[in-house]
């Protein structure tokens, strides 16, 4: 019975909602984040595609902090996270583990069907714990 998040990489379009939901919502300082969105392309610069033209490629992750709480006067009331509940594209997925109903349980169960890889930030990455991201194996 544990309140998990799963993030669809493959859904994820680096439009930083989710951060700046949280921010909003939580009411954050301007330096403050509890929630990032890292690209992963060719490391010079935000928004840089790696590989050479025809072949670009880039993608995002929305990295959560260790002091992301999943909202938790949301949840005290029955709500989703605000980043979940926000995400324009349905990247973000949130919910009780042990709930087959829940969001995240069918989210999971829907990459899982298509053959994602499912995994957890390496503890090197310092991130919130109980958050899974999925992408094309």
């Amino acid at each position: 019975m544990t309140k998990k998040m799963l993030v669809d990489l493959g859904r994820c379009i680096g439009c930083w909602t989710c951060a700046m939901s949280c921010k909003m919502g939580n009411h954050l300082a301007d330096d403050e984040y509890r929630v990032t969105v890292r690209t992963n392309g060719s490391g010079v610069g935000i928004d840089r595609p790696a590989g050479v033209y025809p072949d670009l490629h880039m993608n995002w992750m929305p990295i959560y902090k260790k002091s992301c709480t999943f909202c938790a006067t949301r949840l005290a009331e029955g709500e989703e996270p605000l980043c979940a509940n926000s995400c324009p594209t349905f990247a973000l997925a949130f919910g009780d583990d042990a709930d087959p109903e829940s969001p995240y349980s069918q989210a999971l169960a829907r990459v899982k069907g298509k053959h994602y890889h499912v995994f957890e930030l390496p503890p090197y990455e310092d991130s919130r714990a109980n958050v899974e991201y999925a992408t094309k194996a």
